[in-house]
């Protein structure tokens, strides 16, 4: 093996230490727990999927996070970046068989923040040897 080689196990466990690393920084920065509004998915009736019957929604507690408060939308608008460590994610994610997070995340509802839904406008992903192992997600309300 020459020297610019890296094994392939080495890599995937750079990722795993990067989350393990990731989840205790997001901890040690607060901890918080947020909520994630997802909905449900259609229960193929005829009224729902007409829209005479309005979709369900589920709410899931996402924790540690942190979430900060950053410069206003351009029309004043609220908003809040929200930092999620992947070992915190994921097993929702896998408990609705999900495999594309950002996606998911990104087409949620939004994240209710202090008794109010905001709207997800972005979602960030930082990966390393092939993982996940930060979020970080921008809301406006």
């Amino acid at each position: 093996m020459s020297e610019t080689e890296i094994p392939l196990g080495t890599v995937r466990s750079r990722g795993l230490g990067a989350r393990h690393a990731a989840d205790a920084m997001v901890r040690a920065l607060g901890g918080a727990q947020i909520t994630l509004r997802i909905a449900d998915p259609s229960a193929g009736d005829t009224n729902s999927q007409l829209g005479l019957t309005p979709p369900t929604s589920e709410d899931l507690q996402i924790s540690p996070a942190v979430v900060r408060t950053i410069a206003p939308a351009a029309n004043g608008s609220k908003r809040i970046e929200v930092t999620l460590s992947a070992k915190a994610v994921k097993p929702l994610a896998d408990q609705y068989g999900v495999t594309d997070v950002p996606t998911w995340l990104l087409t949620a509802e939004g994240i209710l923040f202090r008794g109010k839904l905001m709207h997800i406008d972005t979602v960030i992903s930082d990966h390393l040897g092939g993982m996940d192992y930060l979020y970080h997600i921008t809301a406006t309300e």
